[in-house]
């Protein structure tokens, strides 16, 4: 049980940070070892057949066009087969990397159906048993890999090409010396590679939203409202008349709050701010009424996680607006979520599924005669 409790945190802590784990199978369908390569006389090639391999690899951040992170590999079965048609294994590789990810096409959903992959590092070469028992070994080499991919949701498929450096000693003597003569071979491959994602799955694209602090003239409600259109100018406002933010409309009697992020089920700061604006204007000409609460996402995710989420967001909107100090004369009314079914602007640019993550407020029997909403 304390097993299960450490790696869901561990995956928690994943999906906060916008980073994620991936485990990978695959198949390579054919290895070539190409030996002897610049070495005059002793060019030649030896057939690995075919294998599987398994890997993981670690991405620090998965937002945005590039990702970058780390990972490592093992091959298995890399045999050749002798005169006799015996097979015999031949060395163990392990290549370690780090790895590049631009991604070409990225859906609404945060999926990306279209990347590029490059990976660099070292391949790590052990010659096997048998071939120790006969004075060879091979040497680390440089390790390159390029390919494509996509993803669906917790999988990845891509196909790579690797090209790795494997130089071994032990084989060739030299006819002057008598020592060993260092042969520089490398092996290239390709295959396929299936992958398990875990942590953040969901590449928002959208761009972070910087709070920007504006000093607020503090406001004395005594016998009258003075609101404040400009430097060195002021409109009295008749008695106990308040201004509400831009965000809401005198038409509909109702107050819009944005500023979620994709899965965020709380406002930003600013937002957060407005609330409180809201809270307290509400309190100095409601005596009575009630504010029903609905919440709304863009289109990405599933139908019914953007319903729940919906309904979190406005449940959260009305917690916040209660802890703001909203009067007990108003009470909250229904509190429900449309989902991504009522889009207030189109789901096809970052900003307008910016605009479709909201909460809009209702005000039920309230009277609105002296509030004066301005934009």
């Amino acid at each position: 049980m304390k097993k299960l409790v450490i790696l869901g945190t561990a995956l928690l802590s994943l999906s906060l940070v916008a980073s994620e784990i991936q485990i990978k199978g695959g198949y390579d369908f054919n290895r070539n070892q190409i030996e002897g390569y610049g070495t005059p006389g002793f060019e030649a090639g030896l057939d690995f057949g075919n294998g599987p391999t398994a890997g993981l690899e670690y991405i620090f951040d998965n937002q945005g066009e590039f990702e970058w992170g780390v990972g490592a590999e093992y091959k298995f079965d890399k045999k050749v087969k002798d005169e006799d048609g015996e097979s015999y294994k031949v060395m163990r590789q392990i290549p370690v990397y780090a790895l590049g990810k631009f991604n070409l096409i990225t859906t609404a959903k945060g999926n990306d159906v279209l990347y590029v992959v490059g990976r660099a590092g070292v391949a790590l070469n052990e010659a096997s048993s048998e071939l120790k028992d006969e004075g060879i070994n091979y040497d680390n080499g440089l390790y390159l890999a390029g390919g494509i991919g996509t993803e669906v949701g917790p999988f990845s498929l891509e196909a790579i090409y690797e090209r790795s450096a494997t130089p071994f000693n032990g084989f060739v003597t030299s006819a002057t010396t008598g020592a060993n003569v260092k042969i520089n071979d490398y092996q290239e491959s390709f295959g396929l590679r299936l992958g398990l994602r875990l942590g953040n799955l969901v590449n928002d694209r959208s761009p972070k939203i910087q709070t920007v602090s504006t000093p607020v003239e503090k406001i004395v409600y005594k016998d009258r409202i003075v609101y404040k259109d400009a430097p060195g100018t002021t409109t009295v406002i008749n008695d106990k008349t308040v201004v509400l933010p831009f965000n809401c409309t005198v038409s509909e009697k109702k107050c819009t709050i944005r500023g979620f992020k994709v899965d965020g089920r709380v406002p930003n700061e600013a937002e957060a701010k407005d609330l409180k604006t809201i809270s307290s204007a509400i309190n100095s000409f409601a005596k009575g009424g009630s504010i029903d609460f609905v919440g709304h996402t863009d289109s990405t995710g599933s139908d019914a996680y953007n319903q729940k989420l919906s309904v979190a967001r406005a449940q959260n909107v009305a917690r916040l607006l209660q802890e703001y100090g909203l009067s007990n004369d108003v009470k909250v009314g229904s509190i429900s979520g449309k989902g991504e079914t009522q889009p207030a602007d189109t789901n096809n640019t970052v900003q307008g599924r910016y605009n479709n993550r909201r909460v809009e407020l209702f005000f039920n029997n309230v009277d609105f005669g002296k509030v004066k909403f301005s934009n």
